[in-house]
């Protein structure tokens, strides 16, 4: 049984390190392309949608967020096991969300997670992930970068969960309000050459 979960485990991280824009990139633009050397270097939707285009940058939002999405919403009774339900779903968040900032596949150089983010979150809760996604359209309407709608839009996770934990009857554990939490920070560390570039003022606007 525990060497089962522990595949489990492994297997999260490696779904997770599936980079679907440099694959996008080898089918769109040949084998000798990587989206990586390209624009700000990063393997995000909005580095697709500038060297690539919207429809492969819907594209690998979709499949990235599906990543995290899939991961949380069917593999953590596999390894009940090892750890509780809401514990396990933590852990394969980690897991996951690991794998596609530092994947195993294309020497651990990957994306800031966002993506991936998103469909975390909407398995844990479909209305937290909506006033998310609602945050990040606004803040991106009103900002014009991406960037600073991420970021922005993480501190919705742990805002709307505490709102839920206490003034609403949503079951909400201890596991996933410490999990949404962190998130933010972690979203500002994958983010961190952005948060340099705002400093100096050189972060471009995306439209």
């Amino acid at each position: 049984m525990y060497l089962s979960s522990i595949m489990v485990l492994i297997i999260a991280y490696f779904i997770g390190s599936v980079p679907t824009a440099w694959i996008l990139g080898k089918i769109l633009k040949g084998r000798d392309y990587d989206i990586r050397d390209h624009g700000s270097g990063n393997v995000g939707t909005t580095n697709v949608i500038r060297n690539l285009g919207w429809l492969a940058g819907l594209t690998t939002f979709i499949f990235d967020s599906f990543k995290g999405f899939a991961v949380l919403y069917w593999m953590p009774p596999l390894i009940t096991g090892l750890f509780s339900l809401e514990t396990a779903r933590i852990v394969l968040g980690i897991l996951v969300l690991i794998g596609h900032t530092f994947p195993v596949y294309i020497g651990f150089r990957g994306g800031k997670a966002v993506a991936t983010t998103a469909g975390i979150i909407f398995a844990f809760s479909w209305q937290i992930g909506l006033i998310c996604m609602a945050a990040f359209i606004l803040i991106l309407l009103l900002s014009r970068q991406s960037g600073v709608a991420s970021m922005g839009a993480a501190f919705f996770f742990p805002l709307s969960t505490i709102f839920f934990h206490f003034f609403t009857e949503m079951s909400i554990s201890l596991q996933m309000l410490c999990f949404s939490i962190a998130i933010p920070f972690y979203i500002l560390f994958t983010h961190r050459e952005n948060i340099r570039k705002i400093q100096t003022g050189k972060n471009k606007k995306d439209f």
